[in-house]
């Protein structure tokens, strides 16, 4: 009975750790593509429908229209650089928050994205940039 239990543990375990693994993953790759501007392979593990907010009110496109608006932001801000300053899980769910400096910037964009777990492994479902460092 303890053996069973144990294998249990182990086993619920290893998924839990594959999942974050995966979270991570994900998490590298969007920040890769934010710091080269590619839209594209920012969408590439994107959900179906993509909440953008891009300086101003929020939408919900599909990852093609995504990639569009994405592309013709990219052009405006050419990407320096993105660095993560946070990164939380709230089950399902995982944030990730950072700075993104762009071409000719005094201070940088702040990006939001959530993560999302389904079954298939995660998925980018919101993606919000604001101006300026939050007050802390």
């Amino acid at each position: 009975m303890q053996v069973g239990a144990l294998v249990l543990l182990l086993s619920l375990r290893l998924t839990g750790s594959a999942r974050a693994q995966e979270a991570d993953s994900l998490a590298q790759v969007l920040t890769l593509a934010l710091t080269q501007g590619d839209a594209a392979r920012l969408l590439e593990q994107a959900a179906p429908q993509v909440e953008l907010a891009l300086l101003g009110s929020g939408r919900v496109y599909s990852r093609m229209q995504a990639r569009y608006v994405l592309m013709d932001f990219f052009r405006v801000y050419p990407p320096v650089r993105f660095e993560v300053g946070e990164d939380r899980w709230m089950d399902p769910h995982r944030f990730v928050v950072g700075e993104y400096w762009y071409a000719q910037a005094t201070a940088p964009l702040r990006i939001y994205m959530r993560l999302y777990r389904e079954e298939a492994g995660w998925a980018l479902q919101e993606l919000r940039v604001t101006a300026g460092r939050p007050k802390r």
